[in-house]
């Protein structure tokens, strides 16, 4: 597959994955700082670290659900392959294979990518954990990528399709570039950037043994990508960002900081893509319509090289406008400005995007101790990382928030999605914020069960808690153990949750309240071994509205997000298989006006919520009675509720209900034909329906996304059961003209006059999988932006 430049009225360099500029919807103000959940203005980085994480190899998880999650993934991980995982790199550098390759997206364009994530969770595993079944992962990866390193010569390794010759284009400026296509190959700096990944963190993290040939390996790579950079002139590298190129900039600013080689941090700085990065910097927020995770990855490297400030801009306006109550965001993988999109559409946010967002948060606090980040990031991990991994093994790519919806897991052999990847990661740093120090001061930051050996120090602690739990209090032991006696203040974090102060005791003796540092008490004193402090965190219930639609609402009770249990009928494709799209739940959609519908304001909703003592929760303010919720971090194999529908009186009850079922008319009627769809312009449906074009370009409007041609594309769809009657095409009605194909045969035309909203056309064809094709008439001439394909089946 081939696109070529945008039109004339896209600049180079502005990201053109958005749009012709002409086309942009308005930007909005960043939320000035600050803002609930999100860091205050930052200076640049370059100056001593405001607060320092301990490393991985100091904490051990000792017991609950982190720990659980954090066992479960390394079983997955262990179970994989490393032959198989290595295939295609050793395809690609002429060596012959040792195992097939992985099915899914390690054998569709995306190949390797997983390896690189595999290596890095070895290494995080073995540094978090001390397993050394990941050890021997680790030393796999990083001898089986050095020995295809090595038979190229050139400091390339990657498992990206046709790699040499594509990155010789690439470097010589012949690739052209689309949002989701280099040079013909499907992201190829992303699918790359996941193998610099994995060696930096093997280098980082890894076994002794293995993280000197994995530094070794990471330079060498790095020295390849700066000379195929130096090729490029500023307007042609650019032009290279229009593609989606993962965290680029983060692996430059890493190895910067691993080598102090001052031409990785001027590479880092090139990848700083200028398209998200001027709207940030002005305070502007200029994301609707993009792709989330693509934004998202980008911004992980900016704290790196001086881009502090609008880093945290870009986490302040995503937390405060685009995430939801459990901490994820997106819809369909896109920021879109249309809050109700989240409660309609069966994909909710994307697992990747919570990863990201995390290590954009971790290295904000590391740089500014700004605690605001860790209510964010606690909101994520307890909710959106604890339910997105199934207590049997499998993640989920998708959350939907649509009520009545459910998730679908991924199995170990099958599913190479990349939010099995980056899961794999992310389980092994559950740790990661549970302490920090300041200097020589001691934070506690998340009472998770766990130990932290400060060896440096010789201090050892013990903590002891339910935490996290869906209940009134959360009782903490800390038990300090030292060598010598040892001076040290200890700051213990009161989350935002929390609805009292935290009160401290040593040794069942109380401690006057000391707040040294913003957001936490601390206790100063001279320890001499076998102290233990005990805080009692108490929890409430709360009432949050949908970001931009405060017609619907979540419940919490503290940091744990709860949701209605629905049933376990048609959950087709709970637990995926390699097929196309399968990380979707594809199942019918429930009726939104079958969701529980409240009644009452924030206040009224907090106030009626109680705890029933059985880890359920009751809620005295449906409409028709009582509404039963349970924590949803451990609601697993059944639809789910989390967003309700709310009125302010039950005076408004009866019109709510007659907007709701309009709704699903509208909805379910189209989704009870449809056999197959395509949402034009975004990576995933275009990715896995076979997209072929020519002078063809994406864009996107008021959250709808479009490809448009000078030439043509064409997508495959499949009907299984051989009904499809119809293929409705839906567009922009902007100036233009096109011809439909089914296959060889013309069976419409788009034509449009003048502008005027979207259209829909319904065009008759012939039952079975087909090709659809839209044409340029005449070629040369630009069609209108195509936003939609159904294939659909005949009326009930």
């Amino acid at each position: 597959m081939r696109e070529i430049d945008l039109p004339d009225s896209c600049v180079p360099g502005t990201g053109c994955q958005a749009v012709a500029v002409s086309t942009v919807a308005a930007s909005s103000p960043v939320p000035p700082p600050p803002a609930p959940g999100a860091p205050s203005s930052v200076a640049p980085s370059g100056g001593t670290p405001a607060v320092v994480p301990f490393p991985l190899t100091a904490v051990r998880l000792t017991d609950g659900p982190f720990a659980a999650a954090q066992r479960t993934a390394l079983r997955y991980l262990v179970g994989l392959d490393a032959d198989r995982l290595l295939a295609p790199f050793r395809r690609e550098a002429g060596l012959p294979t040792r195992a097939e390759p992985y099915g899914s997206w390690e054998s569709i364009g995306l190949d390797g990518h997983i390896g690189g994530h595999a290596l890095s969770a070895a290494a995080l595993q073995w540094a978090a954990t001390g397993d050394e079944r990941a050890a021997d992962l680790a030393r796999s990866l990083v001898d089986g990528l050095v020995a295809c390193q090595d038979a190229l010569g050139t400091g390339y390794v990657g498992g990206v399709p046709g790699g040499v010759a594509l990155w010789e284009s690439v470097a010589s400026g012949g690739a052209q570039a689309g949002t989701f296509d280099l040079g013909g190959a499907w992201v190829p700096w992303y699918n790359v950037h996941k193998t610099y990944a994995g060696l930096i963190d093997a280098a980082r993290y890894g076994p002794v043994d293995a993280a000197a040939r994995a530094r070794a390996a990471a330079v060498r790579l790095g020295d390849w990508g700066v000379a195929l950079s130096d090729r490029l002139d500023d307007a042609a590298f650019a032009r290279m960002l229009r593609t989606e190129f993962g965290g680029m900039c983060e692996a430059y600013g890493d190895l910067a900081e691993l080598t102090g080689d001052p031409r990785y941090a001027a590479l880092a700085r090139r990848f700083a893509d200028a398209s998200l990065l001027a709207p940030l910097r002005e305070g502007r927020d200029a994301l609707d319509g993009l792709h989330a995770n693509t934004q998202v990855a980008k911004v992980v490297g900016w704290p790196a090289i001086g881009e502090a400030d609008a880093a945290a801009a870009f986490v302040r306006t995503v937390l405060a406008h685009r995430t939801l109550a459990f901490g994820g965001n997106s819809v369909a993988e896109h920021f879109t400005p249309d809050a109700r999109a989240h409660v309609t559409h069966r994909e909710g946010p994307e697992s990747c995007n919570t990863a990201n967002m995390l290590e954009v948060e971790r290295r904000l606090y590391a740089l500014t101790g700004d605690v605001t980040l860790l209510d964010a990031a606690e909101r994520q991990l307890v909710n959106h990382v604890l339910s997105a991994q199934h207590p049997d093994g499998g993640f989920v790519y998708f959350t939907p928030a649509r009520p009545g919806h459910y998730r679908v897991y991924s199995t170990r052999d099958a599913c190479m999605w990349c939010c099995v990847g980056t899961a794999l990661e992310t389980y092994a740093r559950l740790g990661e914020l549970a302490y920090a120090r300041a200097g020589d001061e001691l934070l506690v930051n998340l009472p998770v069960p766990s130990t932290l050996d400060w060896a440096e120090r010789g201090v050892r602690v013990r903590l002891a808690s339910d935490y996290p739990a869906a209940t009134p209090t959360t009782d903490v032991t800390l038990t300090v153990d030292v060598g010598t006696p040892t001076d040290l203040a200890l700051h213990v974090r009161r989350p935002g949750w929390a609805v009292e102060d935290v009160v401290l005791t040593v040794d069942g003796e109380p401690v006057a309240p000391v707040r040294e540092r913003e957001g936490y008490v601390t206790v100063r004193r001279t320890w001499h071994g076998g102290e233990q402090v005990t805080w009692r965190l108490l929890a409430g219930p709360a009432a949050e509205r949908l970001p931009g639609d405060d017609g619907w609402v979540a419940l919490r009770w503290g940091p744990v997000v709860l949701a209605v249990r629905g049933d376990a009928d048609d959950l087709v494709g709970l637990r995926a298989d390699d097929a196309r799209m399968g990380h979707v739940a594809h199942g019918p959609l429930r009726p939104l006006a079958a969701a529980p519908l409240l009644v009452g304001s924030d206040e009224d909703l907090a106030a009626a919520l109680r705890p029933r003592g059985d880890g359920t929760f009751v809620l005295d303010r449906g409409a028709d009675g009582p509404v039963v919720l349970e924590p949803f971090p451990t609601l697993h194999d059944a639809r789910y509720t989390i967003y309700l529908p709310v009125v302010p009186d039950v005076a408004d009850v009866p019109a709510r209900r007659t907007a709701l079922a309009a709704l699903d008319d509208e909805q379910l009627g189209l989704a009870a034909r449809t056999l197959d769809a395509v949402a034009c312009g975004q990576q995933q449906p275009e990715t896995d329906h076979g997209f072929r074009g020519a002078d063809a370009w994406t864009g996107a409007r008021d959250g709808r996304h479009w490809r448009a041609t000078r030439d043509r594309f064409g997508y495959r769809l499949a009907d299984p059961g051989g009904r499809a009657t119809t293929l409705r095409v839906t567009y922009l009605a902007e100036p233009g003209r096109a011809r439909v194909l089914w296959g060889d045969e013309e069976v419409g035309v788009l034509a449009v006059g003048a502008p005027g909203g979207l259209r829909t056309v319904d065009l008759p064809v012939v039952p079975g999988a087909g090709e659809v094709s839209v044409v340029a008439d005449p070629v040369g001439s630009p069609t209108p932006p195509v936003v939609s394909l159904h294939l659909l089946a005949a009326p009930a």
